[in-house]
């Protein structure tokens, strides 16, 4: 059963890329993404300031470089990964998402023996289809003009996150095999290596460390003042690094006043209540349920870990903080967890109507994420813009990549600036909704700019002003509609059939 689990994860994941690279043409190319595209764009753009030997992060989607710093270490070793081998980016991020899934797949089979150690097989499988294929009613909210968070809040779900980039699932299994250590005896020598993943959730998935830390104390201190289990003074070793990373971390973002811009953008906040109920539902009323129930038989204190995941997850998911979102991190999996024996329960009973009731449950936790894989692969044959953008453009940054000047902040639509960090290594005056600084009026700038609506004395204004060295002139630019011949008083450095790129003279 679980490596049965194991081969249709790999394939459904795998699947939309193999059909997107299958439908590229001598005229498109296929991005390489499938969901979340704007920042898996940003993480390609770290991966390649490794790539070119960095080991700080300058954030290439910005034309005002931050101070030195190591964040996103993660993504940059990467980078030096692809450059050791000699892989292209793409195929080092969607390898090191594969490792991520079977990683997360084996931990996910680790927590279901450990918390569910008492039940018997047929709950456990539930409970790990649940937790690798399953998802919210968000299929429901569809047919009714809305999109619930089991669309776009992949850190919560295993499998949405282990659909969209290698750090979520990456940080969602260091999270899940220190509450498996939580009950299994811990022996001493293990400290280093705990102390290691303490380190790497640190920089792979800084919430990690918080909602691990959160969930422990709780189901600590409840041990502790029943007098269940001695103080685990271990845990150090697993908090200690990562808090550290996250304290560094903070320092930087607060102390640099480029990053201090970026982090004021960086606003993640959790949808209204209604849509969190049918995101984690059905799952969630049968845990709140359960959770009823073992309170009343006076029995929780055999889940206590799973209750005040559940419990906590949903209180703190409404703090007033601007990455309050964050707080589910992994949400579903405490949820769907004690749904699973609440089902469990239900094919135990001779009754037809709870096996009727047990099987819809289950059939309607898994539509959503059956939507969202038809969805793609149906958006990737209609050869979408978002997933493909023209070869011509592919030819340029490979130039680009190869002609890489000391002053390099090059002025282009929004969207080709997404590409060009990570595709070039070059510095752009847009290329991300948060990392770039002022990004929304910068974003309204540029597009006023292609529409042909600033007028020539304000666009050499502009570029003076941002320090640009080049100018980037592709389909996408002149998609826009607006006149170029401003262009022209700039010298031509590369030229293909559809892309020119000029050199302004500006000193950044």
């Amino acid at each position: 059963m679980k490596y049965a689990v194991l081969g249709l994860l790999i394939f459904i994941i795998a699947l939309p890329l193999v059909i997107g690279v299958a439908a590229a043409s001598d005229n498109l190319v296929f991005n390489g993404f499938i969901i979340n595209i704007p920042d898996n764009y940003s993480y390609i753009g770290k991966m390649r300031e490794g790539w070119l030997g960095s080991w700080q992060f300058s954030m290439l989607s910005s034309s005002i470089p931050p101070g030195k710093n190591y964040l996103y270490l993660f993504y940059i070793f990467l980078g030096h990964v692809a450059r050791w081998l000699g892989l292209p980016l793409i195929l080092t991020f969607h390898a090191a998402r594969g490792f991520a899934v079977i990683l997360l797949w084996h931990q996910l089979c680790r927590f279901v023996d450990v918390y569910l150690e008492r039940h018997d097989a047929k709950t456990k499988n539930i409970a790990l289809l649940l937790l690798c294929f399953g998802s919210g009613l968000g299929w429901v909210a569809v047919m009714f003009g809305a999109q619930t968070g089991d669309f776009w809040i992949p850190e919560a779900y295993p499998f949405l996150s282990m659909y969209t980039n290698p750090h979520f699932p990456l940080g969602m299994a260091l999270v899940i095999d220190f509450f498996v250590q939580m009950q299994i005896p811990f022996a001493r020598r293990r400290g280093v290596f705990l102390a290691l993943k303490g380190m790497i959730l640190g920089i792979s998935m800084q919430f990690g460390v918080v909602i691990a830390a959160i969930v422990a104390a709780i189901t600590q201190l409840w041990e502790v003042l029943k007098k269940q289990h001695p103080i685990r003074r271990w845990m150090l070793w697993f908090f200690i690094p990562g808090g550290l990373v996250l304290i560094y971390q903070f320092i930087v973002l607060r102390m640099d006043p480029v990053l201090r811009e970026w982090d004021v953008q960086n606003i993640t906040l959790t949808p209204p209540i209604w849509n969190i109920l049918a995101s984690f539902s059905p799952a969630l009323l049968l845990a709140i349920g359960m959770i009823i129930y073992l309170i009343k038989s006076r029995q929780v204190a055999e889940y206590k870990l799973l209750v005040a995941w559940s419990v906590a997850g949903l209180i703190l998911a409404y703090f007033p903080f601007q990455l309050q979102r964050r707080f589910l991190l992994g949400y579903y999996i405490p949820v769907a967890s004690l749904s699973a024996i609440a089902i469990g329960w239900a094919y135990r009973q001779k009754r037809k109507l709870f096996h009727t009731a047990a099987m819809l449950v289950i059939t309607a936790s898994f539509i959503t994420n059956l939507v969202v894989i038809s969805s793609t692969v149906k958006e990737i044959g209609k050869r979408n813009p978002d997933l493909f953008y023209p070869d011509s453009m592919q030819t340029a940054f490979a130039w680009m990549l190869n002609n890489r000047p000391a002053e390099n902040v090059v002025l282009s639509s929004p969207k080709t600036g997404a590409f060009i960090p990570g595709e070039t290594g070059w510095r752009v005056v847009f290329g991300h909704h948060v990392e770039t600084p002022d990004a929304y009026n910068t974003q309204l700038t540029l597009e006023q700019i292609f529409y042909g609506m600033k007028s020539v004395d304000e666009i050499m204004a502009y570029i003076e002003t941002t320090g640009v060295d080049y100018i980037f002139i592709g389909p996408l630019e002149r998609g826009f509609g607006g006149e170029l011949m401003w262009v022209n008083r700039f010298p031509v450095v590369y030229e293909n059939t559809e892309v020119t790129i000029y050199k302004t003279g500006v000193d950044s």
